[in-house]
């Protein structure tokens, strides 16, 4: 269905507020047209009947018609209209007039982009009810929430003020961060579209909640990642996440973790309440099971303690195995000495699961180096940031499948005489991957598949197509990105959840080591083409 245009015009008699609206976004990119500004209610009037704008923006207080004639009389002859007026402090007894004319809600000057976001998402959503196409405008009002505050999120300063304005001080306000550890499942029930699971889940979760004007969004660089930003006080936070975390673990599909942080960061800090709210995560115990965790100033205080599961010792015997070719006995070491094999549901911690992992893949990437292929080396790079991923999944099992993988590549081995079945399995499993490579694929699943042994499989994959089986699957799934590139309508991180991937930013990382370039700079130079 081709993309509606939906145009929105701004009133107000101050040259510079006009023009911080026209910049604060990139409309285009939304399929918004901002319209030529009015000067005054006046002007408004006078231009409405011919442009007809979808949504309009106005001040209070203009010369010749102010802001309360101006929503009675447009909402008298055009109600389709959706109205929001701007006011200054001093205004409170204009804006409760307006909103009885029949303006929706109102914007505190100075205008903060959040502000903005939430405006324009919510005049979508009234203009959505209305119209036959209501999915995809709802949609769209959803994709501009995520979009631009995941970017403010990612800033370290974030210059906007309260969204909601009150006659108190703010008492402070915290991030809930709702991460989904296994996003397949949902993925596969919204039929790979971001947008639609993105708009749905937020959906959800405000009914769970029963906060119809809950600040929640889907953070587009971790598509796993919801986020809630919220003034509500402690105790109601936390009835907030239970509730969500019960509807999650009704439906058993993933394990989901609710890290919430201090209830002491004012808007202008959320970046900082983000960074917070993941360190929290990290503190998580390592087991599939679903949890809320509070950040107060007493855990604060406890110098929490991380085990070092690698001594010096540990260390010398890895790098010793791996010199004398002996996969058998490194993979015993590192399963069952160092306790990698049983760090599901044992007392590992997410952090050190996490630190474990990344310390082993960086000890056989050092053992490859020595060797000069640098081919053998990229590959090694390659799984690492695969499995330093895959610890994201809370199974010890797919940690330990894909360092299976990387100790079975890590040596040359004499060539092993592949018979016809093996041959036929390993066709057949290419095959398959091409076929759907979006599903969530990795070694232990296809060997069970095919009823092959994992490592023995491992090593016929590679011997029989040349490729490592996890890159192999990346280098397709990169192939089916460049093709969706082709067309222009599905954004960046659209086509890294088309391609199986909950994470832009990994995405992006994966698409650079394959193709050379960024997603970003692949799709500009094919405009040039």
């Amino acid at each position: 269905m081709e993309k509606v245009n939906y145009k929105l015009l701004v009133a107000d008699d101050e040259y510079w507020t006009r023009e911080k609206l026209r910049n604060m976004i990139n409309w285009e990119e939304y399929h918004i047209t901002f319209m030529k500004p009015a000067e005054d209610g006046e002007e408004v009037l006078l231009r409405i009947g011919q442009e007809r704008p979808d949504i309009l923006i106005t001040d209070i207080n203009m010369p010749f018609v102010n802001g309360v004639e101006l929503v009675k009389a447009v909402k008298e002859k055009y109600p389709e209209i959706v109205v929001f007026v701007i006011s200054g402090y001093d205004d409170f007894a204009y804006v409760k007039e307006t909103l009885v004319a029949g303006a929706i809600n109102y914007l505190l000057k100075p205008v903060s982009k959040i502000e903005l976001v939430n405006a324009v998402s919510r005049a979508l959503e009234i203009i959505g009810a209305e119209e036959k196409n209501r999915m995809q405008i709802w949609k769209a009002a959803s994709l501009i929430q995520d979009r631009e505050l995941s970017l403010l999120v990612e800033k370290e300063q974030t210059p906007f003020l309260p969204a909601i304005m009150t006659e108190q001080e703010m008492a402070g306000c915290s991030v809930m961060l709702i991460k989904i550890h296994e996003l397949q499942g949902y993925m596969e029930e919204y039929h790979y579209d971001m947008n639609l699971l993105s708009c749905q889940m937020k959906k959800r979760m405000k009914e769970i909640t029963g906060i119809g004007n809950l600040l929640i969004f889907n953070h587009i660089f971790r598509s796993n990642e919801f986020i809630v930003v919220t003034e509500m006080e402690p105790a109601q936070q936390e009835r907030a996440a239970r509730r969500i975390l019960d509807n999650f673990l009704r439906e058993g599909k993933s394990p989901v973790t609710i890290a919430v942080s201090e209830h002491t960061y004012t808007m202008e800090s959320i970046h900082s309440a983000y960074v917070q709210s993941v360190s929290v995560l990290m503190t998580r115990p390592f087991q599939r099971e679903s949890m809320v965790i509070f950040c107060n100033q007493e855990e604060k205080n406890i110098q929490k303690t991380v085990k070092n599961r690698i001594s010096q010792e540990i260390e010398m015997q890895i790098r010793a195995l791996l010199k004398a070719g002996n996969r058998r006995a490194l993979k015993e070491l590192i399963w069952k000495d160092i306790g990698l094999g049983s760090c599901s549901g044992s007392e590992w911690g997410y952090l050190e699961v996490k630190q474990t992992v990344k310390r082993i893949c960086n000890l056989l990437l050092e053992d490859l180096l020595q060797s000069g292929e640098s081919a053998a080396v990229q590959e090694m790079e390659s799984l690492t940031e695969m499995a330093d991923k895959l610890v994201e999944r809370l199974d010890g099992g797919l940690s330990c499948d894909m360092l299976t993988e990387m100790i079975d590549n890590t040596a040359i081995e004499r060539k092993q005489d592949a018979g016809g079945s093996i041959r036929d399995i390993v066709r057949d499993a290419a095959a398959y991957i091409d076929s759907n490579y979006f599903e969530e694929l990795t070694l232990i699943r296809l060997a069970e598949k095919y009823s092959v042994d994992s490592s023995y499989f491992s090593r016929m994959f590679k011997q029989e197509t040349g490729k490592n089986l996890m890159l192999y699957i990346a280098e397709k799934r990169m192939e089916k990105a460049r093709e969706y590139m082709e067309d222009e309508r599905i954004n960046l991180t659209e086509i890294a959840f088309l391609t199986g991937y909950d994470d832009y930013t990994y995405f992006s990382r994966v698409f650079k080591k394959v193709t050379g370039y960024s997603p970003r700079e692949y799709r500009a130079g094919q405009m040039y083409k």
